[in-house]
């Protein structure tokens, strides 16, 4: 059951992956109150060894089942994935992911949480079906709005993940750290 006010978010797994490699789950269950993720993440994340950090994230991280017929959408959306400009990898079953992470964005009770979802291909397509988004670097950007950390821990957090080897350009993290220090200023 869904809590009035409340904020959801759907995720892939590259989101998670980051925010077990900087130790920043405590600050995804600071703002959302669940996190949903479909089967074939919760996999993904097993297969890459973070299944522990995943038993400890529950009851915050929920995995959601597809039904059969939104099984055989994410099977289209995967094709749609791999065939991107904007993908590295032409094949489908790698997107299964965040086809599925998309289809149980597009579902109604959804419509109004967020997507986390960093991969660039499978961003385009959850933007062409009006998916409100966010990465990894967007719920820390989230964090240093409400004064949760600063804008040089959040910077830290994207070394560490960098340093791990997620795919952050120094001047990306520089450019994110630059829009947390312009969010504390507001505040």
């Amino acid at each position: 059951m869904r809590l009035p006010g409340a904020t959801y978010a759907i995720s892939d797994t590259g989101p998670l992956i980051s925010c077990f490699q900087s130790d920043s789950f405590h600050l995804f269950a600071q703002i959302f109150t669940e996190i949903h993720l479909p089967p074939v993440c919760l996999k993904e994340l097993q297969e890459h060894g973070w299944g522990e950090y995943v038993k400890t994230a529950m009851p915050r991280l929920v995995i959601i089942d597809l039904m059969p017929y939104e099984e055989q959408q994410a099977d289209i959306v995967a094709e749609r994935i791999a065939n991107h400009m904007d993908s590295h990898d032409p094949v489908a079953e790698t997107h299964l992911g965040e086809a599925q992470a998309i289809i149980l964005a597009l579902r109604e009770e959804y419509q109004n949480d967020l997507l986390l979802m960093d991969e660039l291909a499978a961003r385009a397509i959850a933007k062409e079906e009006g998916i409100k988004l966010s990465g990894f670097p967007g719920v820390l950007l989230m964090a240093t709005q409400t004064a949760i950390i600063s804008a040089e821990d959040m910077r830290k957090r994207l070394e560490l993940c960098q340093a791990q080897g997620t795919h952050y350009s120094s001047k990306f993290i520089q450019q994110v750290y630059k829009m947390g220090k312009r969010n504390r200023r507001k505040l």
